[in-house]
């Protein structure tokens, strides 16, 4: 596992925690939603302070109409916006204050959606950020949110 700590920050070390999105052990996701949503880690950028995630949508998650539930599209942007948090946060826990998502366009069954992170506020204890979900099927925008999150004097017991 890669440890954070407050001295380590660069690019290759941002791309390599993130990379552990996809170990089972990886702490943050390990009996939690994300190993049900199940993110995939795609990109990072140190210097823009952005990440990229994407998601399959799963039978379960579809609404009555057939498309993705929009819960569902919220529980993803959250997720990414908790990966990203914990990275800047480093071994302290993160809590949403606020979320705000806007749907542009449906999601369908067979559909994967890329969620495009930016942060927009680094503050010692809150962080606030924006997204857009693009479908990966001819470069969709089908969703955007903004959000504010908030840095705890909690740590975690273990090292993340």
């Amino acid at each position: 596992m890669i440890y954070l700590t407050e001295e380590i920050s660069s690019q290759e070390n941002m791309q390599a925690w993130f990379s552990q999105l996809s170990n089972p052990e990886f702490p943050l996701a390990k009996g939690t939603i994300l190993e049900q949503i199940k993110p995939v880690f795609v990109c990072c950028d140190f210097a823009e302070r952005s990440t990229e995630f994407a998601f399959t949508v799963q039978d379960w998650q579809l609404n009555p109409e057939g498309g993705l539930h929009g819960g569902m599209i919220m529980t993803q942007f959250d997720a990414c916006f908790g990966l990203t948090a914990h990275y800047y946060a480093k071994q302290h826990m993160v809590t949403t204050i606020t979320t705000n998502t806007n749907f542009l366009k449906p999601i369908r069954p067979d559909d994967t959606i890329h969620y495009k992170v930016k942060v927009t506020s680094l503050g010692k204890t809150i962080y606030n950020m924006t997204a857009e979900a693009w479908l990966e099927r001819d470069d969709i925008l089908a969703a955007t949110a903004s959000t504010s999150f908030m840095k705890l004097h909690h740590v975690f017991a273990e090292p993340i």
